[in-house]
């Protein structure tokens, strides 16, 4: 772009030309167009008149057919100036100092043309070449279009997370997608309008958990915390009062002696009977169960009964309320009497052997404490279930009824026996297992001191007499031992225990429950010198003091037998 179109009047090229431009000018009453500090708008509606300078060169225009045109003031709108495109982003001048303007507010006067040829164009062609110059100093700076700059992020403002106890719900913030309004149709051809920013179902259900998140943790936390607290309180009540359990398994429970409850319910537990001790424990504090009322015994639960009967069946029978009343014969032996109680249906030969077996009654009876040799023998209480006459319930605990048995037993023996036992040196033990040998050999009470005298002597002339020789002791294994032990070392270890044919003196325990009149005997034996005894089949008994009595006593039992027979 040259110079010539910057301007926005062309440059004089001599003083005729620039005359007459003037000329012009002055004749249409226009005048250039300069910047000022006032603005575009009201320069561009009147311009501002100058005054003319009064050093300025004058001469004369003489103009004498346009007189008339002078006599009327013409007053024409003023001629806007084009621009060009690059006029438009030139930057604004600085404001420059107020030039004085006079707005002619008086009337035009009538002048005559002579004194409108006297004018002064000087000042005039001088202005506009100031003006021109000053144009060209300012020179417009030219910039390329400014671009736009991008936007700073704007940050996405952080929303609260809700909590329980807020009152109001916060509008979602965020991106939230923008949907234009649709109009549907329903099935009767309806239109609907559907609103503005609607949030579909599936994102509201998503902002929903999103600013709900830890309120929904919170409540999931104290829903399992309460389904894990219901269902232990339901596995302990169950514990207690057996709720939903119909298992009728039988369980076998062994209850030591100076068991208490604190132990009881560890049995139970081991047993699986319950699951939560230490809540059983509380119940059974509750309840007020006395340590001191347990009975040591083999106890057959189930779980169906539940705590509180389980702990009660241990501190009294369990029975029926019916009862049976049964005599056992002296000389009974364990096996007898458990197949009697079970024929009457007072408990079964089951229960009754596994008490006997692992049932300790030591702590309760001291007479089984005196007891040093109880792995070596067959039947441990063998000798001491007293034979008598005894009422029992019709399904009583094995234990109980073993009970009955002891405790008469501990009642007959006196304290006159257990003196006479210390006299002739001898354990109750001792005196239970010889009385059983006299229970079995002798036939009446009037035989068993004769039958003792012997069984005394042998043992005071152990070095001459090792063995007792008894037939009775060589038939309660072959009867008794041999039908339930079927492993032979195991059956010659109490061959060697028992027949006193092969052991010397007495054997490890008693081979049956000897009575009082067998008991005594032992105690009391009669003083005699005899080492021999038989019998006839009248129960006829023949004493002896040395073998070859003894042969003959055996001649004499033969012939009276024979005699018999015939």
């Amino acid at each position: 772009m040259n110079n010539d179109e910057k301007k926005p009047y062309k440059r004089v090229s001599s003083d005729e030309q620039a005359y007459d431009d003037l000329l012009s000018f002055y004749s249409s009453d226009t005048k250039p167009h300069r910047p000022s500090e006032r603005s575009s708008t009201q320069s561009a509606k009147t311009p501002a008149s100058r005054p003319a300078s009064n050093n300025a060169k004058s001469f004369k225009l003489d103009i004498k057919d346009i007189d008339g045109e002078f006599n009327q003031p013409v007053r024409r709108a003023p001629v806007k100036r084009e621009q060009s495109a690059h006029t438009q982003i030139y930057k604004k001048p600085e404001p420059a100092a107020k030039r004085p303007t006079q707005r002619n507010s008086e009337k035009p006067v009538n002048k005559s043309a002579d004194e409108y040829g006297k004018i002064d164009l000087m000042p005039a062609f001088e202005d506009d070449r100031r003006y021109i110059q000053k144009r060209e100093a300012v020179k417009p700076e030219y910039k390329s279009e400014p671009q736009r700059q991008a936007a700073p992020e704007r940050k996405r403002p952080v929303q609260k997370k809700a909590s329980l106890f807020l009152g109001k719900k916060k509008k979602p913030q965020g991106d939230v997608p923008y949907k234009k309004p649709e109009i549907v149709h329903d099935e009767n051809g309806r239109a609907i309008i559907v609103k503005k920013n609607e949030i579909p179902p599936k994102k509201k259900i998503e902002l929903f958990f999103k600013q709900n998140k830890k309120a929904w943790v919170l409540i999931a936390v104290c829903i399992a915390a309460a389904v894990l607290i219901s269902t232990y309180a339901i596995s302990c009540m169950n514990d207690i009062l057996a709720i939903g359990r119909d298992s009728e398994t039988v369980v076998t429970v062994n209850i030591p002696a100076q068991t208490d409850t604190k132990g009881a319910i560890e049995i139970l537990r081991d047993n699986k009977l319950i699951k939560h001790k230490y809540f059983c424990r509380i119940c059974a504090k509750v309840l007020e169960y006395r340590d001191d009322n347990y009975l040591t015994g083999i106890y057959y639960l189930t779980e169906s009964m539940g705590l509180e009967n389980m702990l009660s069946s241990f501190k009294k029978p369990t029975v029926t309320g019916e009862t049976v009343t049964l005599t056992f014969p002296e000389g009974y032996t364990l096996n007898q009497i458990a197949e009697k109680l079970e024929k009457n249906e007072v408990c079964s030969q089951t229960a009754f052997f596994a008490t006997v077996r692992d049932v300790d009654f030591s702590s309760e009876y001291s007479f089984i404490a005196q007891i040093d040799n109880k792995d070596k023998r067959y039947q441990v209480l063998e000798g001491y279930l007293y034979p008598d006459t005894y009422e029992f319930y019709i399904g009583e605990n094995a234990s109980s009824v073993i009970r009955k048995f002891l405790d008469n037993f501990k009642n007959k023996w006196t304290a006159e026996y257990q003196a006479q036992a210390d006299k002739i040196g001898m354990s109750i033990d001792d005196v239970i297992t010889l009385a059983s040998i006299i229970e079995k050999e002798a036939y009446g009470a009037d035989q068993m001191p004769l039958v003792s005298s012997v069984f005394h002597n042998r043992l005071n002339k152990s070095g001459i007499y090792p063995t007792l020789g008894s037939d009775a002791t060589k038939e309660y294994v072959s009867e008794y031992i041999s039908k339930s032990v079927t492993n032979s070392a195991e059956l010659g270890s109490y061959q060697k225990n028992y027949d006193t044919y092969k052991c010397a003196g007495l054997p490890v325990g008693a081979i049956c429950n000897p009575g009082n009149d067998a008991i005594k005997a032992a105690l009391f034996p009669a003083n005699t010198g005899y080492y021999y005894f038989l019998h006839d089949n009248d129960k006829k008994i023949y004493l002896a003091a040395t073998d070859s009595e003894h042969n003959q006593n055996s001649l004499a039992a033969l012939k009276a037998n024979s005699k018999k027979t015939k």
